[in-house]
């Protein structure tokens, strides 16, 4: 009896909620394209995320401190733990990958997609910003270094290598996915790798 009241008060008091998949615009994050060409960006597309008067970084901030900061849970299913948050139209899925993220903000999902299950309305300043890039309001014509190829894709990609670390690069990527020539989400990662 006090080992079933022990994980009912856990579960009760824990910053993380199990087996909930991502679902509207971030789940795109669960879709591996391998088809997706990426064009090297030469800028930096490392993103400055402040939520209320916090800042975030990418490989650095873990998804326990936003949620704390924001009052909300971590979910988590096989592939990956994540937040949800609605801001002025937009939502917000702030990802850490099952592998080597352990818990580290690794991916950034941004769209307008309306009201989706998971996502938590958040009134505070909330804001995902890449400088000089265009994110959500991007549009067909900013996608310049696209093919004649590429023209019916609907996923677009940009990386660049942000900074060397001994044998490791880090590498930031821009993913638009557009539907009728606008940008209906953006998905943003960093991975460090040998």
């Amino acid at each position: 009896m006090k080992r079933l009241l022990f994980f009912v008060l856990a579960a009760m008091v824990s910053p993380v909620a199990m087996a909930m998949q991502m679902e509207g615009f971030g789940a795109s994050y669960y879709h591996d394209d391998s088809s997706v060409i990426s064009h090297d960006a030469n800028k930096n597309l490392v993103p400055d995320v402040i939520i209320s008067s916090d800042i975030f970084v990418m490989e650095f901030s873990r998804l326990a401190d936003i949620a704390k900061a924001t009052d909300v849970v971590v979910n988590q299913d096989d592939r990956a733990s994540w937040l949800c948050l609605a801001s002025r139209d937009v939502n917000y899925w702030f990802i850490s990958d099952n592998e080597m993220g352990q818990g580290d903000l690794t991916s950034i999902a941004i769209a307008r997609d309306g009201q989706q299950k998971g996502c938590s309305p958040y009134s505070n300043d909330l804001s995902v910003r890449v400088k000089g890039i265009s994110l959500l309001g991007a549009s067909s014509e900013n996608f310049a270094l696209m093919s004649e190829d590429e023209q019916g894709s609907n996923t677009i990609q940009y990386c660049t290598d942000t900074q060397s670390y001994g044998d490791f690069i880090q590498m930031n990527c821009l993913q638009y996915y557009v539907e009728n020539k606008s940008v209906k989400g953006v998905l943003i990662s960093q991975v460090t790798s040998n």
